[in-house]
């Protein structure tokens, strides 16, 4: 009787060992590669022929999460999966926040490969630079006069076309002090075309910065942002996507399409890295594992940000080669120059 117990102890005691095994994650992430697809399926140009028979331009991803000590033991003999700690892929990001703070970056990633691609292509976009607003404090002084979204362009007529320059503006102020702020308001930050003079302008009186009550304080959350209108709407459609690391296959997507599909010259060729609106190329995460996902997909050739360059080669076979670009104009280059060698 005794033993038969025991045996029933040592079965449940082995179930939950498994249950903690599979089931329980570690404070560490999982790197793996993910999938590479055509950009021209996701991208849907207004006015213009959406045929993607012509484009093979690939962006990728990665798959990222957590793991179980069980997958933490399978992953471990996988050469192409890179475990780190979560503090890596969170820094001071709450888990809660990670994929909507992801797909926010994704979506202002397709913004800024719309007016980069457009850009390279000679289109008059209208840029006006200014300071977004990200997020209002509870205890704001502007809380009913302005919203996230709202480009400031300028505090008592002086011109405003960056966060940092806001900042620096404001810091010369005191507490109490009246200021006027002029802003283009976030419904037609992206379309002024309907309006004929999109600029507002608010009174405000400072309020004082919580913890150091001598400095001038108006309770936003801000970010560097541009206004912009553009000849036609272009729309990417990245469903359950985030991050900002394919605005670079994006752009030259669009480019691509405008250009009636003709840049790769029938080669398949992908693309990893963030894009600004002035073309500059950026620094990017998980490129070995992508290095892997687009070659699996048949790219030859692989356009990569200068500091991740080595990383991409580690991962690379002589089938594929790689290319490291830091601006647009060189991204573009490198296609037409490989597409040219392949005939």
């Amino acid at each position: 009787m005794k033993s038969t117990r025991r045996r029933i102890a040592l079965a449940a005691i082995a179930v939950i060992i498994l249950a903690i095994v599979s089931f329980v994650n570690l404070p560490i992430w999982a790197i793996a590669p993910g999938t590479a697809q055509e950009v021209s399926k996701l991208i849907t140009i207004q006015g213009r022929s959406n045929s993607t028979s012509a484009s093979h331009i690939l962006m990728t991803d990665v798959r990222l999460g957590p793991v179980s000590p069980l997958e933490w033991l399978i992953d471990k003999t996988n050469p192409n999966v890179e475990l780190v700690p979560s503090s890596e892929i969170l820094g001071t990001t709450p888990s809660s926040s990670f994929i909507p703070t992801q797909l926010d970056e994704m979506k202002q990633s397709q913004e800024a490969a719309t007016l980069a691609a457009l850009g390279y292509l000679g289109y008059n976009l209208n840029l006006i630079k200014g300071a977004m607003v990200a997020g209002i404090a509870k205890v704001s002084v502007v809380s009913s006069l302005l919203h996230p979204g709202d480009l400031i362009t300028g505090v008592n007529g002086t011109a405003v076309t960056s966060a940092a320059q806001l900042v620096s503006v404001i810091s010369k102020f005191h507490p109490k002090d009246s200021i006027r702020i002029t802003f283009i308001p976030a419904a037609q930050v992206a379309d002024r075309a309907s309006a004929s003079n999109p600029y507002k302008t608010v009174s405000v009186t400072l309020g004082s910065r919580p913890g150091d009550p001598a400095k001038a304080y108006l309770g936003v959350s801000i970010a560097d942002g541009v206004s912009y209108s553009t000849p036609f709407k272009v729309s990417i459609s990245t469903p359950g996507i985030g991050g900002p690391s394919a605005g670079l296959a994006f752009t030259l997507g669009i480019i691509d399409r405008l250009e009636g599909g003709g840049l790769t010259k029938g080669n398949t060729i992908a693309a990893t890295g963030t894009i600004s609106p002035d073309g500059a190329v950026g620094d990017v995460g998980g490129v070995p594992q992508k290095t892997v996902a687009v070659e699996r997909a048949g790219a030859r050739l692989f356009l990569v940000p200068p500091q991740e360059y080595k990383a991409a080669l580690s991962k690379a076979t002589p089938k594929l080669k790689v290319e490291e670009v830091s601006t647009l104009k060189q991204a573009v280059s490198d296609v037409e120059a490989f597409a040219a060698a392949s005939k």
